[in-house]
């Protein structure tokens, strides 16, 4: 009787003990907020890939993903405090921290190259800022686009006056159907995204890239406020661990379809097309890395990169002249992942 008592008592403390260990690790799970600067798309997969296989979860982390309305608003965002960590545009970003004293830093980079451009459609003979001015073409545009900052510079090194184009100013959430529906014959965007989009709804178009003119600025990353830095050092380490893991099998390994069927899965309201998702993947491949980054871990950002291009903001009238490039980024928060 006594072994009977004696088992059922090391079961219940046992059961106790499990119990307890479970609560403490949920109560564990520091939580963070990340605000993206869109609606889910590939570019956010991996962030859905790393909660789907509780990635996030091991590194004793809760990430709360909301949508979002462009890159400047998503860095005022962050840098307001309301949220920890952001993706935005690293460009637009560096404007936000120079100019308005934005509280926030690029604290790993996911798109290396300038991805910022002009689609028009295809045919169109249509060749740089300068032919849409020249042309009177409507362009299409959203306020608080990553792109905004860049535009005025880019019209100007292509010998033109940004005052003297037509813009047709809608809505983040409209922006693309406009362009489709012919509100407008070019749209400022990330053409390596949207030219598969607008190519299966019936608008297949050519590119012209900001960087073809020497604008070549960081591409989208992730960002933290200072003050998520300094308070969650910890949680954005293991925030950086689990999504550069799940980049390497995305990317890396070239899991696209894992990709999708993240996205699907955890954002079926987004309504992913897999045929749409997959050349895009194709389309952004020359994206990931620079010269500087090749054989670097995932989300490390080249400092001769950085060097480059806040020079080139500042040489454009984008930021300030004298800046430290230090003072926009660090890599002390990422992870030995290759790519």
């Amino acid at each position: 009787m006594k072994s009977i008592w004696r088992s059922w008592g090391l079961g219940i403390a046992g059961a106790i003990v499990g119990a307890s260990a479970l609560a403490t690790s949920v109560q564990a799970q520091t939580e963070l907020k990340l605000r993206l600067e869109w609606t889910p798309i590939l570019i956010h997969s991996w962030y859905f890939l790393a909660e789907d296989r509780g990635w996030y979860k091991e590194q004793g982390i809760k990430v709360e993903i909301e949508s979002g309305r462009g890159s400047v608003n998503t860095t005022q965002v962050v840098a307001s405090g309301s949220h920890d960590i952001g993706q935005a545009s690293h460009s637009a970003m560096s404007v936000g921290r120079a100019k308005e004293g934005l509280k926030v830093k690029a604290i790993g980079s996911l798109i290396r190259k300038n991805e910022m451009g002009i689609l028009v459609p295809e045919g169109s003979g249509l060749k740089s800022p300068k032919d849409l001015v020249d042309k009177k073409i409507k362009i299409v545009t959203s306020p608080g686009g990553f792109d905004i900052p860049f535009l005025e510079p880019w019209f100007r090194l292509a010998g033109t006056n940004y005052k003297d184009a037509t813009f047709v100013s809608v809505d983040t959430t409209i922006k693309g159907a406009t362009y489709v529906n012919k509100g407008g014959d070019a749209v400022s965007t990330s053409p390596a995204f949207f030219r598969a989009i607008f190519a299966a709804q019936g608008r297949p178009s050519d590119i012209f890239w900001m960087a073809d003119l020497g604008v070549d600025v960081p591409g989208t990353g992730i960002i933290a406020s200072e003050k998520a830095i300094a308070e969650k050092p910890e949680a954005i380490r293991g925030f950086l661990r689990a999504t550069t893991r799940a980049m390497d099998h995305i990317l890396g390994k070239k899991n696209y379809e894992d990709a999708f069927n993240a996205v699907q899965k955890l954002r079926p309201e987004s309504k992913p097309n897999k045929d749409v998702m997959m050349a895009q993947f194709k389309d952004h491949e020359f994206l990931w890395v620079t010269d500087e980054t090749k054989g670097k871990p995932w989300g490390y950002m080249g400092v001769k990169d950085w060097e480059r291009a806040i020079k080139i903001m500042a040489d454009i009238n984008v930021i300030p002249a004298g800046l430290n490039p230090t003072e926009f980024y660090t890599n002390d928060l990422l992870p030995k992942v290759t790519n």
